[in-house]
């Protein structure tokens, strides 16, 4: 593996091998404002999510080495990155959905969260900068899970 600065500012181009075939893939690096915060998000191509879908431990320490270079951290190469798995067996490991505890998630949520710090949530966001509202809105989703009755 090897990650190089590309020719655009704040980019990096990374080979990967697995198995016997090398990846090429372009990150690309950004870092926002938020609140009284600089956020710096680093994600790869479209390329690079299609090929890792099924491997979100091994693209976050693919990830996690362009995010070394791109503060100038030493990272050392070769690097084993983790062991890519094939979409059918990655599916055969998935454990099967339980809603037992949503319940239990959802008070938690509810009294962990009062009006004000929603507020203040709520200013943050609204300050982002378009090109990470998409992401930013994702991830907050992400962090609350609701369960909803099936019939």
């Amino acid at each position: 593996m090897s990650v190089q600065p590309a020719r655009q500012p704040n980019t990096h181009q990374v080979l990967v091998s697995v198995g016997t075939d090398t990846h090429k893939f372009i990150f690309t690096t950004e870092v926002n404002q938020v609140g009284e915060h600089l956020l710096q998000t680093t994600r790869g191509d479209r390329t690079f999510s299609e090929v890792f879908r099924f491997n979100q431990r091994v693209a976050m320490n693919v990830t996690n080495l362009v995010v070394k270079c791109y503060n100038h951290e030493t990272i050392n190469l070769p690097a084993d990155v983790g062991i890519f798995v094939t979409p059918e067996t990655a599916l055969s490991k998935q454990k099967p959905f339980e809603n037992s505890g949503l319940a239990d998630i959802d008070s938690q949520q509810s009294k962990a969260v009062d009006r004000e710090t929603r507020q203040r949530a709520i200013a943050i966001v609204e300050k982002l900068p378009e090109a990470v509202l998409d992401e930013a809105v994702n991830f907050l989703e992400s962090l609350y899970i609701k369960g909803e009755p099936v019939e």
